[in-house]
């Protein structure tokens, strides 16, 4: 029994940091096709003067959404993260 609780552990851990991985490949100072190329298209983008949003649901499995935002300003990302991490308002 043992066994089997360390393996779904295992297994949920290493479906997590699919999610973690891909926006570990974001950097500051990427324009937005570079985000694109490096972790797909946003599944929803929205613009206000010289700011964009690219919004992300990452999913670890089938089971977990993840929320993610990149935040662009002047055409170059200047933050990055999962929503609501920083207290930002998104």
């Amino acid at each position: 029994m043992n066994y089997l609780k360390l393996a779904v552990l295992l297994s949920a851990a290493v479906l997590l940091l699919g999610c973690a991985s891909k926006m570990n490949d974001v950097r500051i100072g990427m324009t937005r096709d570079q985000v694109v190329e490096a972790i797909g298209a946003p599944n929803s983008t929205s613009e206000m003067g010289n700011t964009a949003y690219l919004n992300y649901q990452l999913y670890s499995d089938w089971i977990f959404t993840n929320r993610y935002y990149v935040r662009l300003t002047d055409g170059q990302v200047d933050a990055f993260g999962r929503v609501g991490a920083f207290n930002l308002g998104f």
